[in-house]
């Protein structure tokens, strides 16, 4: 049986400038084939940031070799101070492989990320 939901380590560092970096990517982090395997359904994201940015998610039918936006540009304002944004919330589990961007309008002061995996398909189940 499969616990409820688990934290995921989110990778890329603290987005600086006005880049762009992968918070997480299935292929890297499980392994090619590994991710539809899990039974991951949905993926939440919520970060405490002190500037605005974009969050863009992809999937790929071809473990990794190109990857396709799915839903459109997410603007994520910057957080109040001590507050997060979020959780924005993706269902993943129709997608072979998924990995998830973050492009940041400037040099992130604060940036408390946080991706949390869950084997249910309905928020809040």
């Amino acid at each position: 049986m499969h616990a409820e939901h688990f934290s995921i380590a989110v990778s890329g560092g603290t987005p600086t400038d006005t880049n762009t970096v992968v918070l997480f990517n299935s292929v890297t982090a499980f392994g090619q084939g590994v991710f539809r395997t899990l039974g991951i359904k949905r993926i939440s994201f919520a970060v405490e940031n002190s500037h605005s940015g974009t969050l863009k998610s992809y999937r790929s039918t071809n473990h990794g070799t190109n990857w396709d936006q799915v839903e459109g540009d997410l603007a994520v304002a910057a957080a109040a101070a001590t507050d997060i944004s979020g959780p924005y919330d993706y269902l993943v589990d129709t997608h072979l492989d998924w990995k998830l961007e973050f492009t940041t309008s400037a040099t992130q002061t604060t940036w408390r990320a946080n991706l949390m995996a869950h084997h249910d398909r309905q928020p809040g189940t």
